[in-house]
């Protein structure tokens, strides 16, 4: 049976990743802090406490022998560097990046922007070739970059990188949907779409990120690779999903351009312009094929949001949605920006 490890497995990309390989017969060892219970996707399998951030941890007889290293945790440039004094004792790696990497041809950066003059300007769809940011050790998708360049770098490592865009699913404690899901609980009677609805920020399934991650590790091959849902929706379309998901019905006012500047009224997928990336090379050099569209995949995610906020505190159980928020939830804003708008 081939081996797996999967560093940082226990946490919401991990436990999925672990889950899926296991499922696919991979003996997977799952490495995490042990700093938080241990969720039911991994209880049955094996795991070891780890903590990559104390010099020395990542003890090469721990690896010897592995077939593959998943490492959903790589932020900082060292982390690579660690894989990668590795290379002969694991069999190949795969490490999580994501396409905010990408920059424009005029090296406008998602990290940099801060409204529609300097958002970046990409190819629909955007192609794993496409210019990235500068890699250094400033910002996240900086880092990314970096780290991305050290692994594929390597002659004697098999390093696959995975660019997710905007992951959801069970367990995501960020959970951009709890915009709406919050909303539709509240009883809004109406929700503002900024730019009529119509921003695109690709989405991806955490069951297909899983599922890209078990296809690498049967076929390893040094590259980067996207990764996106199959027909992403758009804000509408998200806005629309996960009312019905809650059985709540309201209005869409769609907000025009002019009237979308406000941060209050732009929402986690507010785009100034499309982000959506092409996902032929993963279909063509792995063989992989989408294990759940949006509409599926939605239902499943709001199912454990409402559950696992029905009677704790929201801001508990969503810590990074807390953080990510702000004053997203400023319903006297809204009705009165709709009273002003109609008027």
């Amino acid at each position: 049976m081939k081996t797996a490890f999967v560093l940082g497995g226990t946490g919401f990309v991990g436990r999925h990743v672990s889950r899926r390989l296991a499922e696919g017969g991979w003996d997977v060892t799952v490495g995490s802090k042990g700093e938080t219970a241990t969720p039911r996707e991994v209880a049955d399998l094996s795991r070891v406490t780890i903590d990559r951030s104390v010099e020395g941890t990542l003890l090469r007889d721990l690896f010897e022998g592995i077939d593959v290293l998943v490492d959903v945790i790589p932020y900082e440039i060292v982390d690579a560097e660690q894989l990668v004094a590795l290379k002969d004792v694991v069999g190949s790696v795969i490490a999580i990046s994501t396409t905010s990497v990408y920059a424009d041809d005029d090296g406008r950066t998602l990290d940099e922007a801060t409204g529609e003059e300097d958002f970046p300007r990409l190819p629909v769809p955007i192609l794993e070739t496409q210019r990235r940011v500068v890699p250094s050790d400033d910002t996240y998708s900086t880092k990314k970059a970096a780290i991305e360049d050290i692994l594929l770098g390597q002659d004697e490592l098999t390093a696959t990188v995975i660019r997710p865009c905007a992951i959801y699913g069970p367990g995501d404690s960020q959970c951009r949907e709890w915009f709406f899901v919050k909303r539709a609980l509240d009883g809004r009677p109406f929700i503002l779409l900024a730019d009529e609805g119509e921003s695109i920020f690709h989405s991806t399934s955490v069951h297909n990120l899983a599922e890209l991650v078990r296809v690498a590790a049967e076929r390893p091959v040094t590259g980067a690779f996207n990764c996106g849902d199959p027909d992403p929706p758009d804000v509408r379309r998200i806005a629309r999903s996960i009312a019905a998901a809650v059985d709540h019905e309201w209005e869409d006012v769609l907000l025009p351009r002019e009237l979308s500047l406000d941060r209050k009224v732009r929402n986690p997928w507010s785009g100034f312009h499309p982000w959506l990336v092409a996902m032929d090379k993963a279909r063509d050099e792995l063989g992989y094929e989408p294990v759940a569209t949006y509409e599926h995949a939605i239902v499943e995610d709001i199912e454990w949001i409402v559950g696992a906020t029905a009677e704790e505190d929201w801001k508990e159980v969503l810590p990074k949605a807390a953080d990510y928020f702000g004053e997203k939830f400023d319903y006297a804003f809204e009705d009165g920006f709709l009273e002003r708008m109609r008027r």
